[in-house]
């Protein structure tokens, strides 16, 4: 690039600024053209510029290296990465003044003289803050009657739980009360579950020592002289005779049929409410994108924060199965496995009785045209696939091995011609495999349909009998609306 430079003691042509140039590019060995200034040069300002970097101690800015070398980028930025998590875990473990307390359940009131421990603390995130009046786009009108509608649908929420002893939101059930709605549990009454004082290690130690003692064996109480009588389809519990002559039942809150059905009409007519719909819409994509941005701002602290828990990670903190059905707890493996080794060490066993016609093993396989080296896991056909989605005619399908009911009812039951062995075999296998893996747990489920008086006393008599018993297993006994 050729320039004109002029002075009044000399003067340069064109010619001559560019033989310079050409002169200097063959000293520095550069191809590109050094732009000349009057007290101003390229090479000088870079000089100043590299001596500021080392001055402040940053590092200098990668080169692009050449297609032959070995990129350094990759190593450069996972250093620079593991350097910055390191720097992150120690913030999180040593510096205890960035945290801030937990939010409890507590009122202002009951944390007076509440000593708050430090590992009931949260990290100090980066926190939201929004400012300015809320637009929602839609008339005044349809916003107080939705927010009407929403406290309404909110209270009878906090009344049905409380009636059920179950606990509800402390900081939700503040703005009911600031809202004019009254309290369903009476002044200075907890919820059962709510936040209380903080106990220790050995109120609730993390793994409870084994039970030495049967579990089995338990004290009866003695007949405390309530009794029970039905009324209007609900039973009512009265603490002896004279009660009941007096009709004096013990004070339990609950709906009557027609309150009930007035409750259930009004959310109905919630549900369907279209302000009510958009209103909830828009708020819900409104704190959608602040959990989002929460997350981008403080997802390197919570990871930090994550892996700062001592001795704790996936696969050894407690992990709970509920709603499992006691027939299907175990996998497909497992029943294939189970059903095979019962066919070929017991064949002989009589497992059902047919029209009056007992039956062994290898009878019922016999019938099938099958043998033990035939069956496979899609022969059993007892996984639930999409198919039986919202199909329980399907899903109960399902509970049937090979679709046999013969199968289910030897292998799957507690009330059979073999008072549920194999079952309680199979159920004591899942259980050691809970026991092995130490910290998964789950709640299997079993029936009592209220076909005769006895069901109770025979299930009881199958858990007794093969000891289905483990610490990582808690039953429930439900009843089906068949």
């Amino acid at each position: 690039m050729a320039a004109r430079i002029s002075t009044q003691d000399n003067s340069l042509t064109e010619i001559d600024i560019m033989e310079n140039e050409f002169a200097l590019n063959r000293e520095t060995g550069s191809e590109s053209p050094v732009f000349i200034h009057e007290g101003f040069s390229v090479d000088t300002a870079l000089k100043d510029i590299e001596a500021m970097i080392e001055a402040n101690d940053t590092p200098r800015p990668n080169k692009i290296s050449a297609p032959y070398e070995v990129p350094q980028f990759p190593i450069e930025q996972i250093e620079d990465k593991l350097t910055f998590h390191r720097h992150l875990s120690v913030l999180a473990v040593e510096r205890t003044s960035r945290f801030e307390p937990s939010e409890t359940c507590l009122d202002d009131e009951d944390t007076k003289g509440f000593e708050v421990d430090e590992t009931d603390s949260v990290p100090h995130y980066q926190r939201v803050f929004i400012s300015g009046e809320e637009s929602t786009r839609m008339p005044v009108e349809d916003i107080s009657k939705s927010s009407k509608l929403l406290i309404e649908a909110l209270r009878l929420r906090e009344k049905y739980m409380a009636w059920a002893v179950q606990s509800f939101p402390s900081v939700t059930a503040r703005f009911l009360r600031e809202a004019g709605m009254e309290d369903p549990m009476g002044q200075g009454l907890r919820y059962a579950g709510a936040c209380s004082d903080p106990k220790s290690l050995e109120d609730h130690p993390i793994d409870p020592p084994r039970k030495e003692v049967s579990p089995w064996k338990t004290d009866v109480p003695e007949n405390c002289g309530y009794q029970f009588h039905m009324l209007d389809g609900v039973f009512q519990i009265y603490p002896n005779d004279e009660a009941v002559q007096r009709n004096e039942p013990l004070p339990y809150n609950y709906p009557d049929l027609s309150r009930y059905i007035q409750d259930m009409n009004l959310l109905c007519a919630l549900i369907a409410n279209g302000p009510v719909k958009s209103f909830c819409y828009r708020r819900l994509q409104y704190l959608s994108s602040k959990f989002q941005l929460h997350v981008l701002l403080n997802e390197m602290r919570e990871l930090a924060a994550q892996k700062a828990v001592p001795h704790r990670d996936f696969y050894n903190i407690r992990k709970v199965d509920t709603h499992i059905h006691a027939a299907s707890c175990m996998n497909q493996k497992h029943l294939l496995r189970f059903i095979k080794k019962a066919v070929k060490t017991q064949p002989d066993e009589i497992v059902c009785c047919n029209k009056g016609e007992k039956m062994s093993l290898a009878q019922v396989f016999a019938s099938m045209n099958l043998t033990a080296y035939d069956l496979s896991v899609d022969m059993l056909d007892v996984h639930a696939d999409r198919n039986t989605f919202h199909r329980f005619d399907k899903f109960n399908a399902k509970y049937n091995p090979v679709g046999e009911s013969r199968l289910r009812e030897a292998f799957l039951k507690t009330d059979n011609y073999l008072n549920g062995r194999y079952f309680g075999h199979i159920i004591k296998e899942v259980m050691f495999d809970l026991e092995e893996g130490k910290y998964q747990n789950a709640e299997l489920r079993l029936s009592v349909y209220g076909k005769s008086a006895d069901e109770w006393d025979k299930l009881a008599r199958w858990a007794v009998k093969h000891n289905v018993h483990s610490e990582n297993v808690r039953w429930l006994i439900q009843v089906p609306r068949l």
